[in-house]
């Protein structure tokens, strides 16, 4: 199976956390992979278009953290793929009320406008997501400082194993516990 990792925003696909799923993920069995998405949204949402559409027909499954999550929910019901959203946006206006405008990659300090069509992508993106009809996961940290874990729950809990752990971090600190739920998820 092909696991993908799509990373949040303003971040990379080689970040810690897709190098610790990497290095716990690949092997015979899985064939793991964390594509650099664009920084704007709707860039990212295009690419995204592309990527998948010469998969299909492949056995994938999905991991996004952050407004990866986002996006792993939405092409997972699209495509009818496995997902594991951790910390996933849930609300688009949490980022859209706070990003718009100049932001800077964290990781490769490359600054880029976020505008109305990223927000628009993502509000459009919003609407037209469906049920997952594939195996979710959802690993929340009360502790994240950066979206409410309620929202997700309400959002991606009903179709989704919750998994909710005390204190963390938005970073999700507990992807070592996490480790064996991923996996069955995947192996289902």
């Amino acid at each position: 199976m092909k696991l993908i990792y799509l990373h949040g925003f303003a971040s990379i696909g080689n970040s810690s956390k897709s190098s610790w799923l990497r290095e716990h993920l690949a092997d015979d069995d899985f064939e793991f992979s964390a594509p650099d998405l664009p920084n704007r949204t709707h860039d990212a949402a295009l690419f995204l278009d592309a990527y998948f559409a010469d998969l299909k027909g492949e056995r994938v499954g999905l991991i996004g953290t952050s407004l990866g999550g986002f996006f792993a929910a939405y092409y997972g019901a699209l495509f009818g793929w496995p997902t594991v959203l951790i910390n996933p946006l849930a609300d688009v206006t949490d980022l859209t009320g706070s990003a718009m405008g100049e932001n800077k990659n964290y990781y490769s300090d490359e600054t880029f406008i976020m505008n109305q069509s990223d927000a628009d992508c993502l509000h459009r993106l919003s609407a037209e997501i469906h049920q997952a009809t594939a195996p979710s996961l959802l690993l929340l940290d009360r502790g994240d400082d950066v979206l409410d874990y309620n929202k997700a729950i309400a959002r991606f809990g009903p179709t989704s194993d919750i998994h909710l752990f005390e204190n963390g971090s938005h970073r999700f600190d507990h992807l070592p516990e996490s480790l064996a739920a991923i996996r069955a998820l995947f192996t289902e």
